[in-house]
C-alpha cells in the first residue's frame, strides 16, 4: 500500500520531496487496524501544487488522489503538506 500511495502522489503532485511511512504497528488493537498492517500511514510531501493553498485544500488534493484507497484499505492518513517555499524556510 505504501508503494501505491507513493506512486499516486508522485503522479498527481510531482513532489520535490515525498515520504510515506506505514505506522500501522502503532495502532494494534485500535479501530481500523488490520493484521499485517497497511492501514495507518503518515505522508510528508512538498509540492509546488500546494503554493497558495490552505491546509484543508492541500489535504483535499491528497485525499482526492487516494480516494479509492481511503474507501477500501487506508483507515487513517496523517498529512504534512508544504510548498517548496515553506520547506526552504524551515
Amino acid at each position: 500500500m505504501a508503494d501505491t500511495i507513493e506512486m499516486k502522489l508522485r503522479a498527481g503532485l510531482k513532489p520535490a520531496e515525498l515520504t510515506v511511512v506505514d505506522e500501522s504497528h502503532h495502532h494494534v488493537g485500535h479501530a481500523g487496524y488490520r493484521e499485517g498492517g497497511e492501514s495507518h500511514f503518515s505522508v510528508e510531501i512538498v509540492s509546488e501544487k500546494f503554493e497558495g493553498l490552505n491546509r484543508v485544500s492541500r489535504q483535499r488534493l491528497v485525499f482526492d488522489l487516494l480516494k479509492q484507497e481511503m474507501e477500501t484499505t487506508i483507515h487513517a492518513l496523517q498529512i504534512k503538506a508544504r510548498s517548496p517555499s515553506e520547506a526552504n524556510a524551515a
